[in-house]
């Protein structure tokens, strides 16, 4: 844990569930409680740039869902409404109160999940580049992560596949000309993956924490080191949004929501870069009961990492208002 986050007195937890157990941080109660469900691949670090500020205004809490991190891996048995089931009882018989949730990439569906099927434990909702619509099993397959998620599971979930160094020395993303983005030059990724196979070697098991890289790309590998790659298995095969309809999840939101949103594209064979293009914004915007607000940032898609200084901005502003 950094430095910052143990003087400001966030401390590291875990919660039983019943079925699994749930790796995660908290702060002093100095005022309301915000929960933040990380992205795929990341563990609740995600939030380490953002927590210290904001735990002077609220209560933090930030989870590693199961199979991510320290929490269980349940091979097999990941969907949002697991995951959802899983939130439910953190919020109910940890956080105890209503609270923000907050949630990046299928870590936003999660959210919207919660504040459609757990609403008395949701105060409002901070959307961070979520999939909505677009990770369901009809429209997955026009997006490029899904080729992303697909080399997850063959290099990191099979045997022989190469793990993850192999996937870091392959991993290409398309960038759009003249958009702010992180690249990474292919011989830094090869010389990575190279460190990455050496941690493997002499730690095996253990995460890869690699000092010096920027911070979103430092803690997805961490993240990644320590992680089921049958959740992403899960989402290739379409089974992570097993009876949730995005539609009537979303129509079902009735509290404020604040939605960041991270640039998109399409690429040359009409594939989408990006969690979500404008139309979906709108489709969105008009489904929610609760009120929207909408944040165009010019980052990639772990906001909070990216961004923290305009995270932190606009989530006191937005709570600031409930």
């Amino acid at each position: 844990m950094i430095s910052a986050l143990k003087k400001a007195g966030i401390e590291e937890k875990y919660f039983d569930t019943g079925e699994v157990k749930l790796n995660y941080v908290v702060g002093p109660v100095n005022g309301p409680p915000i929960v933040f469900c990380p992205a795929q691949w990341m563990t609740w670090e995600e939030y380490e740039l953002v927590m210290p500020d904001l735990s002077r205004n609220f209560q933090v809490f930030a989870v590693s869902l199961r199979g991510h991190g320290s929490s269980t891996q349940t091979p097999g048995k990941y969907t949002f409404n697991t995951l959802g089931h899983d939130m439910t009882l953190f919020l109910s018989q940890v956080v105890t109160k209503p609270a923000i949730v907050t949630g990046n990439s299928s870590g936003g569906v999660l959210v919207a999940w919660l504040a459609a099927y757990a609403p008395e434990w949701v105060k409002a909702v901070v959307e961070e580049d979520p999939p909505l619509f677009r990770c369901d099993w009809e429209h997955i397959k026009g997006t490029y992560v899904f080729h992303t998620f697909s080399d997850c599971v063959t290099k990191m979930g099979t045997p022989g596949g190469g793990g993850l160094s192999r996937f870091f020395a392959e991993f290409e993303l398309p960038v759009e000309p003249g958009k702010e983005v992180l690249t990474i030059p292919k011989g830094v990724t090869v010389a990575v993956s190279k460190i990455i196979a050496f941690n493997r070697w002499i730690r095996p098991g253990q995460p890869v924490n690699i000092p010096g890289l920027p911070p979103q790309v430092r803690l997805l590998i961490k993240g990644m080191s320590v992680y089921d790659p049958d959740f992403s298995k899960a989402f290739v095969e379409g089974t992570m949004g097993r009876d949730l309809d995005h539609a009537t999840m979303l129509s079902k939101i009735k509290v404020p929501m604040l939605f960041f949103h991270a640039p998109w594209f399409l690429t040359e064979e009409k594939e989408l870069v990006g969690a979500l293009d404008d139309n979906d914004i709108q489709r969105i915007r008009s489904m929610v009961q609760g009120g929207f607000e909408y944040v165009h940032m010019d980052c990639g898609h772990f906001i909070a990492l990216e961004k923290p200084d305009i995270y932190i901005r606009e989530v006191k502003r937005f709570a600031a208002k409930l």
